[in-house]
């Protein structure tokens, strides 16, 4: 089990499942946010909040609800608005350097094409 938590440690994820790369977005708010997304079924995360749970910010279209820690501020995850989806991504930014040190990072264009890039930008 992979174990992430914000900095302050209030809120920590559990997760299940195996990660074999992270993605870096460029779109607005991943840019300014710094994540490394690995994405999940959500049946394979169990988000525990210490004392306060998560705030959500959406932007846009409103399809994502972006969570983050009230008292450290740290982007923790996103869940997808649809309560069908069988998708949501951990910020890995969370999770200690010993486990993501060797995962590939994919480059996704979220700012203009939508597609995934080689050269990091």
């Amino acid at each position: 089990m992979i174990k992430a938590s914000c900095h302050c440690g209030n809120v920590q994820i559990d997760i299940k499942a195996k990660v074999d790369s992270l993605t870096c977005c460029n779109c607005s708010i991943c840019h300014r946010i710094g994540a490394r997304w690995a994405y999940f079924n959500p049946r394979d995360i169990r988000v525990i909040h210490k004392d306060v749970p998560t705030n959500t910010y959406q932007w846009g279209d409103k399809m994502i609800n972006f969570h983050h820690c009230p008292l450290c501020g740290v982007t923790t995850h996103y869940t997808v608005v649809d309560a069908n989806s069988t998708r949501m991504a951990i910020n890995f930014r969370q999770v200690a350097r010993e486990v993501t040190k060797d995962l590939p990072i994919k480059y996704f264009d979220g700012a203009d094409t939508w597609k995934f890039v080689e050269e990091p930008f």
